[in-house]
């Protein structure tokens, strides 16, 4: 089931192309993580896709100060790369909290539709009058009688994955996507959320049914992201998931927190130190290693088999075909690759 493996972009991005040949010996993807104000995902992606053969993947990108015609030259460019049996993942959300705290995300779902259907029309050959895309337009201040087309593009084998737990992206994902992204450290998507056994309620998995009776696309992959922090360290494993766990709960509406048994008191000063501008060490470090738990596996290795092995078990018996090992992976990543292939994947596959 696990297939993935996914890099966070905070990591030098020499570095994450080492880790990232020893990654490809294990798994089919690595997807890359795109944040505001870390490295740049499609230079890391193009060095791996170079180096490692393997398929690639954003974890996820979003479309606010995006310019779309980029984006799927990008993409494009990237599927040249792939050698056969391999693809390109373009996993696209609405942004997280570092891109909220810098530009308003108005109007997020149609966005992130707009974009899907002006890079599906690109690498289809086909010739796109922006005017056609109002909320793009609008947004990045294109000329709405521009006209635009990549001449060299020939059908990209790209696969458009959305990201989101809310009911109206997944609801989109059903209807424009190849596939959806649910990862567990969103608290509908969570272990919190299974264990609860609410997880049908929360989850706004039947919204994606929704979507898909109207979709004209055919294959369609239910990926299931398993957030997770290992290494030698417990304490720096724990401090690593903090830090992926702050980006979370400084993006989520305080209801989709609540419903899992989060209090606004647990994360408050988090939120606000991201919200102030001081970046997000500063905010991991107000936040209750307790609510992190609930989000992101993380400890040593022998930490972490037992509530991967049931995640993934919880995963499968909601429909979700594919999963991978996502951020933070370790504050090491190089040792948390070796220590998932070598001692916690074993156990679990």
């Amino acid at each position: 089931m696990i297939k993935g493996i996914q890099l966070h972009a905070w990591t030098a991005g020499p570095s994450m192309v080492e880790v990232a040949e020893v990654a490809a010996r294990a798994f089919e993807t690595i997807w890359v993580t795109d944040q505001m104000q870390s490295r740049g995902v499609s230079a890391v992606l193009g060095a791996i896709a170079a180096r490692t053969g393997a398929g690639v993947g954003t974890a996820v990108t979003f479309p606010f100060g995006r310019n779309p015609l980029e984006q799927a030259s990008t993409m494009a460019t990237l599927a040249e790369f792939m050698p056969a049996g391999r693809q390109v993942s373009m996993g696209i959300g609405t942004g997280g909290g570092l891109v909220s705290a810098l530009m308003d995300r108005s109007n997020p779902v149609g966005r992130v539709a707009e974009l899907i259907g002006i890079c599906r029309a690109l690498w289809a050959g086909e010739t796109v009058r922006l005017g056609d895309f109002p909320l793009t337009c609008k947004d990045l201040g294109l000329r709405d009688d521009a006209r635009v087309s990549l001449d060299w593009v020939e059908d990209p084998a790209v696969r458009v994955i959305v990201a989101g737990a809310g009911p109206r992206i997944l609801e989109m994902a059903g209807e424009l996507a190849d596939g959806v992204m649910c990862a567990s450290n969103f608290p509908a998507h969570s272990l919190a959320a299974f264990r609860s056994g609410q997880f049908d309620a929360v989850s706004n998995l039947d919204r994606l049914e929704s979507g898909r009776e109207r979709s004209i696309r055919g294959e369609f992959t239910r990926i299931y992201g398993v957030n997770i922090s290992v290494s030698a360290d417990r304490a720096g494993a724990k401090a690593a998931a903090r830090r992926q766990a702050a980006l979370i709960v400084t993006q989520q509406p305080h209801e989709n927190l609540q419903r899992v048994g989060f209090e606004q008191s647990d994360y408050a000063a988090t939120r606000e130190a991201v919200k102030a501008g001081d970046g997000v060490h500063a905010a991991a470090e107000l936040l209750p290693q307790e609510i992190a738990d609930q989000l992101i596996i993380s400890g040593a290795p022998g930490d972490c088999i037992e509530a991967l092995t049931e995640l993934l078990e919880y995963a499968a018996g909601a429909g979700f075909t594919e999963a991978y090992v996502g951020a933070p992976v370790g504050p090491d990543p190089a040792e948390a690759v070796e220590l998932l292939t070598s001692q916690v994947l074993p156990e679990v596959l």
